[in-house]
């Protein structure tokens, strides 16, 4: 698995200078602006990577480690690290609007399992969230049993656009499907849900969240799913390519029992939005603390690390 980490963080470096190759003769003189084939500033390309009804096309990897807490044996020991990365495709329209498609693939490495005292059952923090109280508490974890794999893909669409006072508006539909390669942490269903994104552009940056709602909708029931997630987005803007910044996803899982169904993180970081070749990469360093996580087991603390190149959306030549 660390292989597929290695690698897809290179093919992330590489993709940049790749696109470059393409267009040699495309760098300008005026290092405060990035190649004609985005003719924005690196300040205003940064600010673009944030806003989601932005027409920039964009590949961002995340890079995850997490560490827990928890009052189930040993949950305060576990820790897992977590790769996406997300595809966003935008359609721009006539109307000035834009159509936004987005592919997520997660590849998950070592999570903690939950192994029953007497039995070969192992149970993921999903299912450890919704039977909680009926838990032996002389279980324990093993997060190398929580095989390094592909995780849940999910997709969504979404219609929106952002008004001539910076007000952000967009709408759509989300789904995450049974990829799972790890059998202890597929869940083997297919979820569905509406999200709205809300925001405001202002001189200074930009801010606003992701809302979206996802319940089963096929597949095995043992476990139901009913989540709520809120993606905050949140960048001032501090001149030369760099910005403060804050991403945290707020969570409610509706089948958590009580003390089990919160993730409220507190955190930001800065970010970096320079040139590899002619093609601009925003560079992100974030770390965040749960002021609430579910009792049994859940985050303490979670350091991300993000790069997103950004290429020109060929729809608009």
């Amino acid at each position: 698995m660390q292989r597929i980490f290695v690698a897809s963080f290179l093919v992330l470096l590489i993709l940049p200078v790749t696109a470059s190759a393409e267009d040699p003769d495309a760098a300008t003189a005026d290092d405060s602006r990035s190649s004609p084939a985005i003719d924005l500033s690196l300040d205003e390309i940064g600010m673009e990577l944030v806003n989601p009804v932005s027409s920039l096309v964009r590949f961002e990897t995340d890079l995850g480690y997490t560490g827990y807490q928890g009052s189930l044996a040993d949950a305060s020991g576990e820790s897992a690290y977590a790769l996406n990365v997300r595809t966003t495709f935008p359609i721009p329209l006539s109307n000035g609007n834009n159509i936004l498609l987005r592919l997520n693939i997660p590849l998950n490495g070592d999570q903690p399992l939950y192994e029953i005292p007497g039995s070969d059952e192992e149970l993921s923090t999903y299912q450890i969230r919704q039977i909680a109280s009926t838990l032996p508490q002389d279980g324990t974890f093993d997060h190398y049993h929580g095989h390094s794999h592909l995780g849940e893909v999910s997709i969504d669409a979404a219609y929106g656009g952002v008004s001539d006072s910076g007000f952000i508006s967009m709408f759509g539909i989300a789904a995450q499907f049974p990829t799972s390669q790890d059998i202890s942490q597929r869940s083997d269903q297919v979820l569905l849900g509406p999200e709205i994104a809300l925001g405001q552009v202002t001189d200074w940056g930009i801010y606003g969240g992701w809302l979206t709602h996802m319940t089963n909708i096929g597949g095995d029931e043992t476990y139901p799913t009913s989540t709520t997630t809120l993606e905050l987005f949140f960048a001032y803007g501090l001149g030369n390519g760099w910005q403060v910044t804050s991403n945290p996803v707020l969570a409610y899982d509706w089948e958590g029992e009580k003390d089990n169904r919160l993730f409220l993180p507190l955190g930001g970081g800065v970010a970096k939005t320079t040139r590899i070749g002619t093609v601009p990469v925003k560079l992100g360093l974030e770390v965040y603390t749960y002021l609430e996580s579910p009792d049994s087991i859940g985050p303490d603390w979670l350091v991300t690390f993000s790069i997103t190149p950004a290429l020109r959306n060929p729809l608009l030549d």
